[in-house]
């Protein structure tokens, strides 16, 4: 295969997928959704394509300058035949060949079988004796509640006898005394006043010295 094709497929395989990448993500609005995909795949199939021409192609050198890309390589291992390599004697000093001394083989020695160890005799296990289960404690029996005793009902109370009405305040006029002076002196109404005396107000502003008023 020439060189100029080797560049082209490893162009195709290794460059072309990251350049088309990158012009996909710049077109992806114009080409929406499918095409991105539809290219993509384009691409990475073109790449798989350019790498399956390269592995089944037969490179013999390929290099960039100084550098080796690829080694020269055959199809496959069983194509070539190795020859048989020819045994020269070696030579004594007087130039003829010399017999090698055959080197004798080693018998191996006859190790030792090991002897089957005595199997120990299992030593019989202690029998546990079973130890008595403890009786049952007799449970006890349940004390009986006292009963309640009634508590008494509560005498009731005598209720208090009223109080007598007391007698009503009694008041002598003196000399120079007004009814209103009256009722602010005790601190009753007016009104209250003259109704527990049962008197008008003009009977109230006439009143005589030594008269007996009623105190509500």
């Amino acid at each position: 295969m020439s060189p100029t094709l080797v560049y082209v497929l490893l162009f195709v395989a290794l460059v072309l997928p990251v350049l088309a990448a990158i012009l996909l993500r710049l077109v992806k609005v114009q080409v929406g959704e499918r095409g991105l995909i539809v290219g993509s795949g384009l691409v990475f199939a073109l790449a798989i394509a350019g790498a399956l021409v390269l592995a089944r192609a037969e490179v013999e050198m390929l290099r960039i300058g100084d550098f080796t890309l690829l080694l020269p390589s055959t199809r496959r291992a069983d194509s070539f035949t190795r020859p048989p390599a020819e045994f020269v004697p070696p030579l004594g000093p007087d130039g003829q060949a010399v017999t090698p001394i055959p080197i004798p083989t080693l018998t191996p020695r006859p190790s030792a079988t090991p002897s089957p160890s005595p199997t120990p005799e299992p030593t019989p296990e202690p029998t546990a004796t079973p130890e008595p289960e403890p009786e049952p404690e007799p449970e006890p029996e349940p004390e009986p509640e006292p009963e309640p005793e009634p508590e008494p009902a509560p005498e009731p109370e005598p209720e208090p006898e009223p109080a007598p009405p007391a007698e009503p305040q009694r008041y002598t006029v003196q000399p120079g005394d007004t009814f209103r002076s009256i009722a602010e002196r005790f601190g009753v109404s007016v009104a209250a006043l003259l109704e527990a005396n049962n008197l008008t107000p003009a009977q109230a502003d006439s009143l005589r010295v030594g008269q007996e008023l009623v105190i509500p």
